[in-house]
């Protein structure tokens, strides 16, 4: 029985709408799905909504971008799983995020133009839609304009930290992040591991259990960028450390064309007792 707990829709930086998301995931035979947009719930009920009457279950949730300091590129990102997604101070924090999100959009958008690429911001804007922005946008105006060959060049020449069009963004502390996840009666995952961007998997671990120690519930074992050794001494850390474990593809779409839905790069395989174990922490 298929699951996938990290998900995108168009609603961030996805290009599928949340019927298409649901569509494929159908065809896929996933009988579980986790919307998982950056910073942005606006996708969740249409999600549900579509999915209302098809086999399959949607799980409510969010992935946050965090303010931690790491060695090189390394980046965290915390899901929160099980989320109420009409939480008032969720809400209103991701509203926050989201006009810091867009300011950054048009500080990139005015970088691009010093360096000869003119993008267009009501393009931008109407390419976003009522989603949150995020540098796939521009990365795939620049394509179509015939600025870059492809998105991967897009972010190389100008897109990534210390290129010419870079802008920071705004996150949350890891601990605010915990909190307000906890806040929308959510679970608190970490994302990826593997991007907080140590060498050794001893460095992961205890990183995973400093943000244990301010509230961090669980950590994504199964991911399409793990490899075989990864996942089971992710597994075997969690177990041994009480922690929750969780799975997902990091579906986007066109951004991540390799990344399919479910199955990743085609041999992910999260077990369905995952999403059971999950559902049984998650506090109604």
């Amino acid at each position: 029985m298929p699951i996938d707990l990290h998900t995108h829709t168009n609603y961030s930086d996805g290009t599928l709408a949340p019927n298409e998301l649901i569509e494929l995931a159908i065809r896929n035979n996933i009988e579980v799905l986790a919307v998982t947009d950056h910073d942005e719930v606006g996708a969740i009920q249409p999600t549900i909504l579509y999915a209302k009457n098809l086999p399959i279950e949607i799980v409510s949730g969010v992935e946050l971008s965090i303010e931690y300091k790491l060695p090189g590129h390394g980046h965290l990102h915390i899901l929160g799983l099980f989320i109420d997604n009409n939480n008032e101070k969720l809400i209103e924090t991701l509203s926050r995020l989201k006009q810091a999100r867009n300011n950054r959009m048009k500080q990139m958008v005015q970088k691009l133009h010093h360096h000869g690429c003119a993008i267009d911001i009501d393009v931008l804007e109407k390419k976003i839609g009522q989603g949150s922005a995020g540098r796939p946008h521009l990365a795939q105006l620049l394509v179509e304009k015939g600025f870059v060959t492809d998105i991967t060049e897009a972010f190389n020449k100008f897109l990534l930290k210390g290129r010419p069009a870079y802008v920071p963004k705004k996150k949350l502390s890891a601990r605010a992040a915990i909190d307000l996840i906890h806040h929308a009666g959510g679970l608190a995952i970490a994302a990826h591991p593997f991007s907080l961007g140590y060498e050794t998997y001893p460095e992961i671990g205890r990183e995973m259990l400093k943000l244990k120690s301010i509230g961090l519930d669980g950590l994504e074992a199964y991911y399409t960028n793990h490899n075989t050794y990864l996942t089971k001494w992710l597994l075997d850390f969690a177990r041994e450390n009480n922690m929750l474990i969780s799975g997902g593809s990091d579906f986007h779409g066109e951004p991540k064309p390799k990344i399919q839905l479910g199955c990743g790069l085609g041999n992910l395989n999260i077990p369905y007792s995952v999403f059971e174990n999950l559902k049984k922490h998650f506090k109604h």
